[in-house]
């Protein structure tokens, strides 16, 4: 059986506002399981996250680009 974390706890576990992990979600950035209202991320979710996040190309340009 799968845990199931809230948005808070994600963002506890990332050192980010709760709000982020909602815009992540909202920008499909971040899949995550709704019931009624509420949100649900799983672990797999959260790993697949990271993964699409580090496998996309690091794009760094200077200040006057």
């Amino acid at each position: 059986m799968e845990t199931y974390f809230t948005p808070e706890q994600v963002a506890a576990r990332f050192g980010v506002n709760r709000q982020t992990v909602y815009s992540m979600i909202s920008r499909k950035q971040l899949d995550a399981y709704t019931f009624g209202r509420s949100r649900r991320i799983t672990e797999k979710q959260i790993q697949e996250c990271l993964n699409r996040r580090y496998d996309r190309p690091i794009i760094v340009m200077g200040p006057n680009a």
